[in-house]
């Protein structure tokens, strides 16, 4: 399935969006993200410069890491993104360990 599509203005040598792509990414954020570069357009780059990282979404709502992390998963799910975190993402798919029944040892 292909992820909700957000925008993620940006510029480059931004550390604060690495940081953002990074906690969408720990969030298991299902999302299809085109960066847009605000250095190039004086009207981005007057609307975002002081506020990049933003996220937009198709809707036109905007999320901003000065808005606060702990929003962000919130205005995710406003968004229709759905979450998975990683340890829930690769505990379906890593071997587990042996267990013992009966004094004898079982993989599963």
């Amino acid at each position: 399935m292909a992820g909700v599509p957000l925008w993620l203005y940006t510029t480059a040598g931004c550390h604060l969006c690495a940081r953002l792509e990074a906690t969408l990414q720990a969030l298991g954020a299902d999302v299809t993200l085109t960066r847009v570069e605000i250095a190039f357009d004086a009207q981005l780059s007057e609307r975002y410069a002081t506020r990049i990282p933003v996220l937009a979404s198709a809707s036109g709502a905007e999320y901003s890491l000065a808005d606060g992390e702990e929003v962000m998963p919130k205005w995710l799910r406003a968004q229709g993104v759905e979450m998975t975190p990683p340890a829930e993402r690769d505990s379906a798919t890593e071997p587990q360990g042996p267990t013992l029944r009966n004094g004898r040892r079982f993989l599963r």
